[in-house]
Parts: structure tokens; sequence; C-alpha cells
């Protein structure tokens, strides 16, 4: 099942993707760049992908295949992309404080990415929810605010379990949530679909 929203629809707007695991957050994200980039607004698009990397293994172990789908442009495209080096804190740590370690590891990671994008009239966010394991949504609204056309992604769901680090994230998504529904859309995945 697809949902219900045309890629042209998002152009001029925020749209936040939100959803459990394997819901197809990041297949939708993925239609919309496409659709972008055959409009040719490559040009105008950065992409910051923050899909963890996870070890095939580890991610059968917990049940949870297809987590972490990336979202790339097609090449001839001219879109920027960073994507920097992040770990699953959920899913690769055997406590708490571990866990909020690699969560505070990966904010520096992301910041520092971040600073390197170049602006751009469309941004999008791949995995959003990766920021919010230990940042805030308010500091993200800061840096959405500006940006003319926002298609985000994030985890907003019970699979990946509970937890400190999990409480955190789910607060901020949902602070996040409700701004982007206040300026522009939010769609909630809640059917399976193809593993992103």
């Amino acid at each position: 099942m697809t949902p219900a929203i045309e890629p042209g629809e998002c152009l001029g707007r925020k749209l936040l993707i939100a959803g459990d695991v394997n819901t197809g957050k990041t297949t939708l994200a993925r239609r919309i760049l496409q659709d972008f980039g055959e409009r040719g607004l490559g040009a105008r698009v950065a992409i910051l992908d923050l899909a963890p990397t996870i070890p095939p293994e580890i991610a059968r172990s917990r049940g949870v295949r297809g987590v972490g789908g990336t979202l790339e442009a097609d090449p001839s495209s001219q879109a920027v992309r960073l994507r920097p080096l992040l770990q699953a804190p959920r899913l690769t740590s055997a406590s708490e404080a571990e866990a909020a370690a690699k969560a505070q590891e990966n904010l520096r990671r992301i910041e520092a990415a971040w600073q390197e994008l170049p602006p751009r009239a469309i941004l999008f966010v791949n995995d959003i929810s990766m920021y919010l394991q230990a940042g805030t949504a308010s500091e993200l609204v800061a840096r959405l605010a500006a940006v003319e056309t926002v298609v985000a992604n994030g985890y907003l769901g019970e699979r990946l379990g509970g937890g400190e680090l999990t409480r955190h994230e789910r607060a901020q998504m949902e602070q996040l949530r409700d701004w982007f529904a206040g300026v522009g859309r939010v769609l909630t995945l809640t059917t399976r679909h193809d593993p992103a």
C-alpha cells in the first residue's frame, strides 16, 4: 500500500515521515527524492543520511532485518549527500550506559556533518531520529525552519524496545512531529512495506 502523497506536493513544504521499523519510511523518501531528480531539482538538494551502520548478523539476531536503509540520489542529479558513520546504539550495546555513550558520539558526528552540509533549498534527512537519541527537537527545528523544502523520516515505534535512550528519542520525536504538523505535514506509516 502506497501512502497518499504525491512527491510534487512536497515542494516548498515540510514533510515528516514517521513510523516503526520496516514500514517504508526510507522507501517513500527515496520515491520523493527520485521524483525531484526527474524534475531537474537535484542541484538544489542536500541529503543528510543518518542511517546507522548495522552489522547484518546483529540485525538478524534482533529480528530487525532491513533497518537502516540509506538514501542516495542519482549520481547525475548534482545533489550533495553526507553520511556520517553512525552506530545503532540500541542494537549494538550491552548496557544503557554504552548506548548513551554511542548516542552522544553519534550526535557529535552528526553535528560535524551538518556543519559541512552546503545550504540548499531542498533538504532530505534520512533517519532524523538518530539525532534525537541525544539531541533535542528544538535544535533541529532551528535548522529546519530556515529551509524551504524539508523531507525527513524517522523512527517512532515500539519494535526496538525501551530504555532511557528510547524514552528521550520518542519524546523528542513527538515534539518534532508536532512542529512538522504545525508548519507542514506528517505521514505516520503503520503498515509493513518493503524493507528500506
